[in-house]
């Protein structure tokens, strides 16, 4: 409950990532306050000198908590899933495994964050050279139009965009912060538009005409991704149905019939069974992920 509380605290969850938004409020700045419980995590966190989860990670996951709130928040739910494997599955060596694979499914759930947000932000990559290309033509140079368009788009467009522009005030240069974006959030039509800035600043041209060209070649794979994305519904439905099924069949037979099922927790050979069980259902998670998984 203590842990709870300190959680749930509204300035606790404050945006970690202040650099990625076009603020200069002072009150925005500042760093969240702290607590005994986060205290607490960042000693053993350090003296361990390891991390679960680092601030980029979090970032290109777009989780608004930092990295002391990830590890409180999964230790919060290891001691829930333990409780409840213990309380209904009457067995503690499940419910310490449970425990045990709830930072797994933290892992998981923050690598699935970070592949729909560089999602997100590939389908946003149109409108914006769209939106670039016409603040160039109205005559703002590069800088004030990546900060013109950050405005004008939703995240993660307008946090990445918002970050080159305030990285760039602060001294670097604009064509690695955009490269480094375009590595970040493994965008290769990003990676494109950056490319052609580079050439136009040592070569000269009008930028906004090879933009609208890069803009027609990334609508035209956006187009195409689409399609193999209709294409793979089905085997990706597939693969759902096929994840849900072994649950819902013993989940089926230990409200119907408990009996039936009590071998599988109370004898050692079902406890083996049903922990090779668990192994393979995440193997079989992974591979089916990656043969339903089309790269362009």
């Amino acid at each position: 409950m203590a842990l709870t509380y300190a959680l749930l605290q509204p300035d606790l969850a404050a945006l970690r990532s202040e650099q990625m938004r076009l603020q200069t409020d002072a009150e925005a700045m500042k760093t969240p306050r702290q607590t005994p419980v986060f205290d607490a995590i960042d000693k053993v966190l350090r003296t361990m000198g390891w991390k679960p989860f680092d601030e980029d990670e979090l970032a290109q996951a777009g989780i608004k908590a930092g990295v002391n709130a990830v590890v409180a928040w999964t230790l919060l739910m290891a001691i829930g899933a333990f409780v409840v494997g213990q309380v209904l599955l009457q067995s503690i060596p499940l419910a310490l495994l449970l425990a045990v694979v709830s930072p797994f499914v933290m892992k998981i759930y923050v690598s699935f964050m970070t592949n729909r947000r560089r999602e997100k932000f590939e389908n946003q990559m149109a409108e914006t050279m769209t939106l670039f290309s016409s603040a160039l033509k109205s005559g703002m140079n590069v800088p004030t139009a990546l900060a013109n368009v950050a405005q004008e788009m939703e995240a993660p467009m307008g946090e990445e965009l918002a970050r080159i522009v305030n990285e760039t005030r602060l001294g670097r240069d604009l064509i690695e912060g955009m490269l480094e974006t375009a590595q970040r959030m493994d965008s290769k039509d990003f990676g494109w538009v950056s490319e052609a800035v580079a050439i136009q600043r040592e070569s000269g041209g009008r930028l906004s005409e090879i933009l609208d060209r890069v803009t027609e070649t990334i609508a035209e794979r956006n187009e195409l991704r689409q399609k193999i994305q209709a294409l793979a519904a089905e085997g990706k439905m597939s693969g759902y149905v096929l994840m849900a099924l072994p649950i819902a069949v013993g989940a089926g037979y230990s409200v119907m019939n408990p009996a039936y099922m009590e071998p599988l927790y109370t004898t050692v050979t079902g406890k083996l069974i049903l922990a090779a069980s668990a192994v393979l259902y995440v193997l079989g998670y992974f591979w089916m992920s990656k043969v339903t998984k089309v790269k362009l």
